[in-house]
């Protein structure tokens, strides 16, 4: 009878493209739990983290009163972290599963930032009329809220190309075979 054992194939380099994005979202999955740890902290720890001024009226203020009172936001921001997380160190380590896991995760991500650019207009209203009325300024459009929307927009395309590049590169065949066991002989 004969006995096979799974292993990486040693002969497939490391793409520093899968590594740098592992990377990037394990920084940022580490980030966005430090953010909602602080928005559960006792005072106004998450507000002077941000530089928050809430009697400022500004957006900050808004985005930081959201944030505040939004369990619900804030549970759903620490499992995405945790999820996000998991599967940047899988693909660190390159588990065969993890590929198609980060790929999905892509996908959502992608669908998200779309969504999320659609609800974008509810965000605002749903502001202090301090907050929006301050932040319209006529004379230089750009520095209060026409200039945030246009900053989101970009944000939004951005992400949403990284999210399409990293779930084609993932696809490609020389990440598909860092990512393949391959059947080998035992010893002896």
């Amino acid at each position: 009878m004969t006995h096979t054992t799974l292993s990486h194939r040693p002969s497939v380099p490391r793409s520093p493209a899968v590594t740098g994005l592992a990377w990037g979202f394990i920084l940022f999955a580490l980030a966005t739990l430090l953010l909602v740890i602080l928005s559960r902290a006792p005072g106004d720890a998450l507000a002077m983290t941000l530089g928050v001024d809430s009697s400022s009226g500004g957006l900050t203020g808004g985005v930081a009163w959201m944030i505040e009172r939004s369990t619900r936001v804030a549970s759903l921001l620490l499992l995405g972290a945790l999820v996000t997380l998991g599967l940047a160190v899988a693909l660190l380590r390159r588990l065969p599963w993890a590929r198609r896991a980060f790929i999905a995760l892509m996908a959502t991500g992608f669908v998200g930032v779309l969504g999320g650019a659609a609800l974008t207009p509810l965000t605002f209203s749903l502001l202090p009329d301090t907050a929006t009325t301050e932040a319209v300024n006529v004379e230089d459009p750009v520095a209060g809220l026409i200039g945030l929307l246009g900053g989101l927009i970009l944000l939004a395309t951005l992400l949403t190309a990284l999210f399409a590049w990293a779930g084609w590169k993932l696809t490609t065949p020389a990440v598909r075979a860092e990512f393949e066991r391959t059947p080998l002989p035992a010893e002896g």
